[in-house]
């Protein structure tokens, strides 16, 4: 009886989906995945998953000695995204209250160049806007 219940739950949820559910692909960034260099200091990187409009990206911002460790520089971590207009929501994956904010995004795919704002404190620039250019 419980197999006969599972199915019929499974069932009901299966195709109670809509098409519309999923976003437009030709909405999507193009060319969004890989690596980019922070332009100004050339010692972060950020390195996007995919090329959707959502996923996960990791900053690195190097490395340094610790008590005789050779350890990722603070600030190094993956972030979640979700890219909305000119908008760009993050979150700090390794932030135990995994708070987050909303920044300024720009993507000019033409010249493989994103201003973003500066959604990391540990990045050493009084600059409100990062300017990023594609590396691979």
């Amino acid at each position: 009886m419980k197999k006969i219940a599972f199915f019929f739950v499974f069932s009901l949820v299966l195709f109670s989906c809509e098409k519309g559910d999923f976003p437009d692909p030709s909405t999507l960034p193009k060319g969004l995945a890989g690596s980019w260099v922070e332009t100004h200091t050339l010692e972060d990187t950020i390195v996007f998953n995919s090329g959707r409009d959502t996923g996960w990206f990791y900053l690195s911002r190097g490395f340094e000695m610790r008590n005789g460790y050779r350890l990722p520089k603070i600030g190094s971590a993956p972030y979640s995204y979700i890219i909305s207009g000119d908008s760009i929501s993050v979150i700090d994956g390794l932030s135990s209250s995994m708070q987050g904010g909303t920044y300024y995004f720009r993507y000019d795919e033409p010249d493989l160049i994103i201003n973003i704002g500066k959604f990391c404190k540990y990045i050493d620039t009084k600059k409100s806007t990062l300017i990023f250019r594609k590396i691979r």
